[in-house]
Formats: C-alpha cells, sequence, structure tokens
C-alpha cells in the first residue's frame, strides 16, 4: 500500500500577509471613504504589527474623532504625543478633541504646545481662541483671534467667532463690525444673521435686528426659537402686532410649547387685548403648573387690568413654585402699591434686589414710591442706581426726568428725556413725555423739532401733530397749528386730546369762541379727564373770567386732588380776586406736590405781581431763572415786574431776553414799556 506523501511548500511571508505600512495605506483610504470603523480596525493590525509609529496613533484618533468617540480619540492622540513630541497635528487634534469632551482648559494647553511648535499656524490661534471664549476668557479669545486674523485673512468663520466673543463682553458695536465682515464673506451663514440680530437687540435697535432675523428665515427657517427671537424684537419695537404673528407661526409649529403662549399673552397685553392675553397665559400654565414665569406675567396683566387682589395671588404662586423668581416679588410688590401697602412693595422690592442686584426695575419701583412720597430726591437716588445698573433703561430715565422736573431740575430733566428716546427711538410714548416738558419749560422750537422727528418714525401718530400743533401755536404760527390740530382731529375723532389741545393753541392765538368749543368737545369724549377742566379754567383765566376758572379748577381736583397746576392755576385766579387766604393755602399745597417746580414758583411770582409785591415777585422769577436759564416767561414776568415798579431798565433787559429766546407776548410788551 502506498502512502500519500504531502508537500508542504513554503512561501516568504512578505507574499502571504500585509505589512504595519501597508495596513496604515488601507486606514486612511478607508479613511477618506468615511467608512472610520474599518479605518480604525486597519489602523489597529499596523498598530499591532508595529507599535511604535506615532503616525498610527494619529490616524486611528482622527478616525475615532470622526465617530465621536473623543475619548479614544485622546487617549490615542496621546499615545502619538508620547511617541512623538513634536508632532504637531497630535497636539493640535488633541486640542480639538478635549473641547469636544468641554476640556477647555486642556485644549487651550495643547493648542499652546502646537503655537510653541508653528507660530505662524492660524488655525491655532483660532481655535485656542474659540476655546477661551468656551472658558468664558473672551479677552483672551479676541486677542488670539487678532493675531489669527492676521494669519487667515477673509476667513468669515473666524470673524463670526471673534464677534461672539466680542458680543459675550457687551462690545455689541465691534461685535456688529465683525459680524458684518463675516457676512460680506459668508452670506449663506445663518448662524451670523442670527447673532447679530441679538447684537442689534442689545444695542435697541429693534427694527435692524428683526430685519436679520428675517434674512435667517429665508438661509434657515427651521432655526430653534427663530420665531421666538423675531416676536421678541417686534415686541420691543413697539410692534406688538407683528410680535403676535411671529408668536403664532412658532405656536403652528410648536403648540404645546408653554413659553410660546407666555410671549404671545404679553403682546397681546401690549395692543390692549388684556382677556386674550389673559387666556394665552392661562393657558401656558394649564400646559406647565410650574412655570412660575407665566403666573408672575399673568400678575402683571391682572394689574393692568386692576384686579389686584387675583394679581397677588398670582404673585405669590409664582413667588411658592419657585422662591428665588425674583421678579415674582418685584410682581407682587407691584400689586401690593395698588393696595395701599407700601411697606410691603418696598419689602419685596428689596427681596428682589437681594436676589437680583441687577433688577434695575426694582430701583425703579421703589423710587416711585419715594416719588409718590414727594421724597423725589430718595426717587432720583434710586432711579440713578436702576441706571448705574442699566444706563439705557428708558423707564429709569423717564421716571427721573419727572422727578428733576418736580424738584426744579429742568436741565437735567430734559436731559434725562432726550436720554430716553435715544435709549428707545421707537417708543412713540417717550416723545410725547419730552415734548410735553419742552413745552412746559418754553422751549417751543425745540419741540416742533422733536415731533419733526418722532412723525419720522411713526407718521400716522396722531399725539405728535396735536402737540406740535400747540408748540407752534406758542410760536404764533397760526397756519401750521391749525393744519396739525385739524389733521389730527381728523385722523382721530374721538381723541378727548385732540380736541382739547387745539383748544388750548386756539387760546394761545386768543381765538377764544373758538377755543372754547373745542374744549367742550374734548370734555364731552372723555368726562373723567381732569385736563379737560384744566383747559377751559386756563381759558377763562386768559379771559379773566377769575371766578369762571375757579369753579373749572375744582372741577379738575375733584377729578384729580394731585394736579398741581390746578392749584398754581387757582391760587393766581384768588390772587387776581383778592382771597389772599385762599391763595396762600392753594401755593402751599401746589408746593407741597411739587417743591422744586419751576411752574409753581412761576404761579406765586404772578401772584405776587397781582398783589403788587414787587420785590417777592421778583425774587421769584429770579429763582426760576437761576433754575433754568432758558425759561422765557420767567424773564418775561421779571420785565413787566420791573417796569411796572419803575425799573425801565431792568425791565426791558428782561423783555429783551425774553424776546430772544422766543416768548410768546414778549415782542408786544416791549413795545408797550420800552419805546
Amino acid at each position: 500500500m502506498k502512502k500519500l506523501l504531502f508537500v508542504l511548500l513554503l512561501f516568504p511571508a512578505m507574499c502571504m500577509a500585509q505589512s504595519a505600512s501597508d495596513y496604515l495605506t488601507s486606514g486612511n483610504t478607508k479613511a477618506n471613504m468615511k467608512d472610520y470603523k474599518e479605518a480604525i480596525a486597519d489602523f489597529s493590525k499596523s498598530i499591532q504589527l508595529n507599535p511604535s509609529v506615532a503616525r498610527a496613533y494619529l490616524y486611528r484618533a482622527n478616525a475615532y474623532s470622526n465617530l465621536a468617540d473623543y475619548t479614544s480619540a485622546v487617549a490615542d492622540f496621546t499615545k502619538a504625543i508620547q511617541l512623538d513630541p513634536r508632532l504637531l497635528d497630535a497636539w493640535h487634534y488633541r486640542a480639538n478633541a478635549k473641547s469636544n469632551l468641554k476640556d477647555y482648559q486642556g485644549s487651550v494647553d495643547d493648542f499652546t504646545k502646537a503655537i510653541s511648535l508653528n507660530p505662524q499656524f492660524g488655525e491655532l490661534y483660532k481655535y485656542r481662541g474659540v476655546a477661551k471664549a468656551n472658558l468664558k476668557d473672551n479677552k483672551g479669545a479676541i486677542a488670539d483671534m487678532d493675531i489669527a486674523a492676521k494669519l487667515l485673512p477673509n476667513d468669515a468663520d473666524l470673524i463670526f467667532y471673534r464677534a461672539n466673543s466680542k458680543g459675550n463682553m457687551g462690545d455689541y458695536k465691534g461685535a456688529i463690525a465683525d459680524y458684518n465682515e463675516s457676512i460680506r464673506l459668508k452670506p449663506e451663514n445663518a448662524e451670523a444673521w442670527f447673532y447679530r440680530g441679538n447684537a442689534k437687540v442689545n444695542l435697541r435697535d429693534y427694527k435692524g435686528a428683526i430685519a436679520d432675523y428675517k434674512k435667517v428665515i429665508e438661509l434657515n427657517p427651521q432655526m430653534a426659537q427663530l420665531y421666538q427671537y423675531l416676536a421678541s424684537a417686534s415686541s420691543n419695537a413697539d410692534d406688538s402686532k407683528g410680535a403676535i404673528e411671529f408668536f403664532d407661526k412658532a405656536i403652528e409649529q410648536s403648540p404645546k410649547k408653554a413659553d410660546l403662549y407666555l410671549g404671545r399673552g404679553i403682546a397681546k397685553n401690549n395692543v390692549g387685548e388684556k382677556q386674550e392675553a389673559l387666556d394665552d397665559l392661562t393657558t401656558a400654565v394649564r400646559m406647565n403648573p410650574k412655570f412660575d414665569e407665566a403666573y408672575q406675567n399673568r400678575a402683571d396683566i391682572r394689574i393692568s387690568m386692576k384686579d389686584f387682589k387675583e394679581a397677588l395671588a398670582d404673585a405669590d404662586t409664582a413667588i411658592k413654585i419657585n422662591p428665588k423668581n425674583a421678579y415674582g416679588y418685584l410682581s407682587r410688590a407691584k400689586a401690593k402699591i395698588e393696595l395701599n401697602d407700601t411697606t410691603g412693595a418696598l419689602a419685596d422690592f428689596a427681596t428682589t434686589i437681594k436676589m437680583e442686584p441687577k433688577a434695575s426695575y426694582a430701583y425703579v419701583g421703589s423710587g416711585d414710591i419715594k416719588a409718590a412720597q414727594r421724597d423725589y430726591a430718595g426717587a432720583i437716588a434710586l432711579y440713578s442706581k436702576s441706571l448705574s445698573i442699566d444706563a439705557r433703561n428708558p423707564d429709569a430715565l423717564l421716571h427721573r426726568a419727572r422727578a428733576r422736573m418736580k424738584s426744579g431740575d429742568v436741565e437735567g430733566s430734559l436731559g434725562d428725556y432726550k436720554a430716553a428716546i435715544e435709549s428707545t427711538p421707537q417708543n412713540n410714548d417717550l416723545y410725547i413725555a419730552y415734548g410735553k416738558a419742552l413745552i412746559a419749560s418754553g422751549r417751543y422750537t425745540e419741540a416742533v423739532k422733536l415731533f419733526d422727528n418722532g412723525l419720522q418714525v411713526n407718521a400716522k401718530n396722531t399725539n405728535f401733530y396735536s402737540w406740535r400743533g400747540v408748540a407752534k401755536s406758542k410760536l404764533g404760527d397760526l397756519t401750521g397749528a391749525m393744519a396739525d390740530h385739524d389733521l389730527a382731529v381728523k385722523l382721530s375723532p374721538s381723541s378727548s386730546e385732540a380736541y382739547l389741545n387745539r383748544g388750548n393753541s386756539l387760546v394761545a392765538l386768543q381765538k377764544y369762541d373758538e377755543a372754547l368749543k373745542d374744549i367742550n368737545k374734548g370734555i364731552s369724549l372723555n368726562e373723567t379727564n381732569d385736563e379737560g377742566y384744566l383747559a377751559r379754567a386756563e381759558l377763562k383765566m386768559a379771559k379773566k373770567e377769575y371766578l369762571g376758572a375757579q369753579y373749572d379748577y375744582i372741577n379738575t381736583l375733584l377729578l384729580n386732588q394731585n394736579n398741581t397746576k390746578a392749584y398754581a392755576g387757582r391760587a393766581i385766579a384768588e390772587s387776581a380776586l383778592g382771597d389772599t387766604l385762599a391763595m396762600r393755602k392753594d401755593l402751599t399745597t401746589a408746593l407741597k406736590l411739587e417743591p422744586g417746580s419751576t411752574e409753581v414758583i412761576l404761579a406765586r411770582g404772578i401772584t405776587n405781581m397781582n398783589l403788587k409785591h414787587w420785590t417777592s415777585a421778583i425774587k421769584d422769577f429770579s429763582t426760576i431763572i437761576l433754575m433754568d436759564s432758558k425759561n422765557g416767561l420767567a424773564y418775561l414776568n421779571r420785565g413787566l415786574t420791573k417796569a411796572q415798579s419803575g425799573d425801565k431798565f431792568g425791565g426791558c433787559a428782561d423783555l429783551n431776553k425774553a424776546s430772544q429766546l422766543g416768548t410768546p407776548g414778549a415782542n408786544e410788551q416791549l413795545a408797550t414799556y420800552c419805546k
């Protein structure tokens, strides 16, 4: 029997098996095809065959990174560095992997080492800057990105990252400049448009922000919270209707998101749809019974609806759900003010400030209580504290302006009104408040210019035309004044204020019969408006019907017992009628309400003129001029007092000054006393 002979043929190993280098090449090929798992398998085989090749660990680490396995990647990058400490890519990419693991300090350290190996590699500065930004070292981030920008000109992403850091540091103008450049280089970057919009919001450029957010809709309509940001910007731009529209779209996308109903409710409240706003906030708390912010805002809406007890209950609920909700205490404080619990309100404001020291409105609210107590110095200090936190807070500026005016700081008051408008140029109410203050202080030309600017913001605002008409009438511009008033009445035929203002202008133009018709019409449209009866009283004063004026001043005070002008005006009427006892009582009350008011001191000066108390009258008018060197009425009345008391030279000097300031009646008095 023959045996089978098995012949074993031996071939060289290199012909049958791959080398470490072959696996390395194969792994890179697979990695380039994005087959990272197979690439890792090949890199692992290469390492098994030759564990001393640094780049094998580097390549496997990169593959792990592409699979988001950053822990394994860091381990391999570390091994590569151990084998070759000068392997730049290992330091660079380990830094990236550490960033993805949120080990930002480790990332910064690795980038720093990489930079020491190649200080001309711009990408290293760029991404070290990003890592520093993640550590909230925005100053360091910007320094790195400035270097990177020199090495990497026209890198849109780099400029975008630097813009973000500038925004984080509050340098919104610098951020916008960088976003502008980034967008120029890479206009399809939706995030650049979005964050530029955010920066504009921080500068209160809400219209600009809205335009940017709308561009984001074109580029990436699904960006998270985009419509919510649009809605918020629209609200801040006084476009609550637009805000509601955007909240509607956001709710269509996310109908079960409670905070969207909260936002829409706030916007609806802003357009006066209070019940609808309340319904939205009720929906929000039904969706999320622990939504303390919704309860807090519902409290604010209920305050605006004068439902103070329910508002207090909502604020209590917000605080119970979240005792750290500083704004819950703020809302409760506002409710307590309306329920005459000023002590409790001040305590809640204090709690708000303790929990949230930068809650500027808490200082404003506390200041309002002080102002209501006629502690204007205390109020101004609190408003100033609010402004030290937010120098552009329009509420703090507006309220401080009012307090300063009442305490006699006319220039400071007008400066605050102007700053408030600069802070929020789209706020129509601020133009009205500032314009009234300018008119009250005799700055009629400035008032006309202000309302001109206001009409550029909102050409359909009836009150702008109406109050511009008042200012023009004070300048003797009959045609211009009546054109404005007639347009205001045409635009808002049911506006009491439009008729009252036209009536006041007709008084200034000595058209008393027409004035009375308009004022009576204004009163009939709103019989609870104390300003209507005040206007009729001043008409009667102009006609020297002092007894009739007294009755209308009484009607004014029945509606508003704190109307300082009514007490001051009635005192003048009483001085003309010789009732000095009642006159002194009214002046005392007016000065108690507004101890530094130039209008009250002017009234007191006029009562002294009527009583021929020349020295006291001159003293009063001089006091006003010291407080407000541009008060034409003070110069006019001091000039008349001096002229009537025998000081023709001094009187004519004052009358000339009044004329230079454009004070109505000054030229006529010059013609009478200074021929």
